[in-house]
């Protein structure tokens, strides 16, 4: 055991030497990532504006982690409490997300090489696959929740240690302690956010097939490449049977629970054919863009490149075993649709994680041409898709704050106006009801998102009280405090509203039963 100790304590020694050459032979590829990062998410720094669950996080935060162990997500408390994020700031979450997921773009491309093995062709690769990685607009939809944005990178971050980990034990034979970091890692992201599942598999697929197309590399054993692939299957399982124990654990402990991931899981409830007609739908907005502000139109033209030059490459080494090589390719074809065909429902495009990362790399792949000339055109195409689709992520951050703005003057407007009726009426601090939804209004060339767009004043409307208790919660961060109506005073409310006409009539906020009621719409 001692020995295998020292030997880990060198093996980690002996990578952090090959990092560190990887950042000093790519200082250049560093200070671009940089700059590109600051065009990206500076508007989350120097821009204040904050989304759904960012309003409890900043009046309560004990509630929402409480919130986030009953689903699961005990990762991104342990993040928050180690780093002593115990009052939410966007700002300082804005600021470690920016710092963190850069350094993660760095550690794939590290990773990447690594697996691959250096080589000439692969110049441009390591200057688009992280610039593409971060651009992903999708990712601006998962990050505008300010309030896990920095614990999200954080878990990605993790995600790569562990898939690292496990290929130094697995195709190295390194020391067996490298499958502490590993698991740690891997039940910590897993635990911070499920769709890490996703991500987890689909680099352990990358590793895979790089190491494959690896010339200098070669594997021990008659059939070393399937007790390879075997090998991390037994992984993946141990983990997430690990991180499964870890939440029901926390859960019973802290006498939490909730049916949000039961509710993930819809083949049963929906029926075979709904479920089919899901995937469907979720087939065509990524493998043929039917959704573009997400979802690239170039992601099917480099994914067929992609497949061309995998299947020519691995062909070509003669590595043996090239149905696994086959499998793990097909695999990674499917990545971005696995928790679609777990669930059966459409992913959110939040929860989209795997997406990223495969769509930077086929994209960067179309540059490892051998030809110099070809793969310097390929370079600029791939720029300036990449810088395109940058171009959409800071539109789609601009659009949160622009609602965030004209929120901000709406519960303005409306609060002076209960205030008033208060006033009027000799009353204080009643009960406050917001019937219908209010939405925003945006220029005409605005990008909206799947949840970007959307007001405080028409979102969760399927509440006993509508969107009341969001607009409450924004309402107390802006200096607005109202006290909330409980059920019978909300349906009450609802009653009320169906004679009084809707904002902005002056009589679309009265007082019914000393119960402040505003009628935002009809519906």
């Amino acid at each position: 055991m001692k020995k295998s100790a020292i030997a880990f304590g060198k093996e980690v020694k002996n990578f952090a030497g090959r990092f560190a050459d990887f950042l000093r032979c790519h200082k250049a590829m560093a200070a671009i990532l940089m700059v590109f990062l600051l065009f990206l998410y500076g508007v989350r720094i120097f821009y204040y504006d904050i989304s759904f669950d960012s309003e409890i996080a900043i009046s309560n935060q004990g509630a929402i982690l409480m919130s986030w162990l009953a689903i699961n997500r005990f990762g991104l408390v342990a993040t928050k409490k180690i780093f002593g994020l115990v009052r939410f700031v966007p700002y300082v979450s804005n600021f470690l997300l920016l710092l963190t997921l850069g350094f993660t773009a760095l550690f794939l491309s590290f990773c990447v090489e690594e697996w691959r093995g250096k080589s000439d062709r692969n110049k441009w690769f390591c200057y688009i696959f992280p610039a593409a990685y971060i651009s992903a607009p999708c990712l601006a939809e998962q990050f505008c929740f300010s309030l896990q944005s920095f614990e999200i990178a954080w878990a990605g971050l993790l995600c790569a240690v562990a898939v690292y980990s496990f290929s130094r034990l697995v195709f190295y034979r390194e020391s067996i302690f490298w499958a502490v970091p590993g698991f740690i890692c891997m039940v910590w992201a897993f635990g911070s956010y499920q769709a890490f599942a996703g991500m987890f598999i689909t680099l352990i697929l990358i590793s895979f097939i790089f190491h494959y197309q690896n010339g200098s590399f070669s594997i021990s054993g008659r059939h070393g490449w399937l007790v390879s692939g075997v090998c991390f299957v037994v992984i993946f399982c141990i983990g997430f049977i690990g991180y499964l124990a870890a939440a029901k654990l926390i859960r019973f402990y802290y006498h939490v629970d909730s049916a949000y991931i039961d509710n993930m899981f819809r083949w049963k409830t929906l029926g075979i054919q709904r479920g089919l007609e899901n995937v469907r739908m979720d087939v065509e907005r990524i493998y043929f863009a039917s959704w573009p502000t997400f979802f690239q139109k170039s992601f099917l033209p480099t994914m067929i490149i992609f497949i061309f030059f995998s299947l020519r490459r691995g062909w070509r080494k003669k590595q043996g075993e090239y149905w696994v090589y086959l499998i793990a390719l097909g695999l990674l074809l499917l990545s971005p649709i696995y928790l679609t065909l777990v669930s059966g429902e459409p992913q959110p495009i939040r929860g989209q994680l795997v997406y990223p990362l495969v769509a930077a790399l086929f994209l960067a792949e179309i540059t490892t041409v051998s030809r110099r000339w070809l793969s310097g055109i390929l370079c600029v195409a791939a720029a300036f898709i990449t810088l395109r689709h940058g171009h959409i992520m800071t539109q789609l951050f601009h659009t949160a704050y622009m609602v965030y703005e004209q929120d901000k003057e709406f519960a303005g407007a409306v609060y002076g106006r209960i205030s008033q009726t208060e006033a009027d009426n000799g009353l204080s601090e009643c009960p406050v009801v917001f019937v219908g939804r209010h939405g925003i209004v945006l220029p005409g060339d605005a990008i909206r998102g799947d949840v970007i767009g959307f007001s405080f004043f028409e979102w969760d409307n399927g509440g006993y009280a509508g969107s009341t208790g969001r607009i409450l919660n924004l309402c107390n961060t802006l200096g607005y405090p109202m006290r909330m109506p409980d059920e019978g005073q909300a349906a009450m409310a609802a009653e009320y509203a169906k004679t009084m006409p809707s904002w902005p009539a002056t009589d679309s906020v009265q007082v019914k039963d000393q119960i402040i009621v505003i009628k935002l719409s009809d519906s």
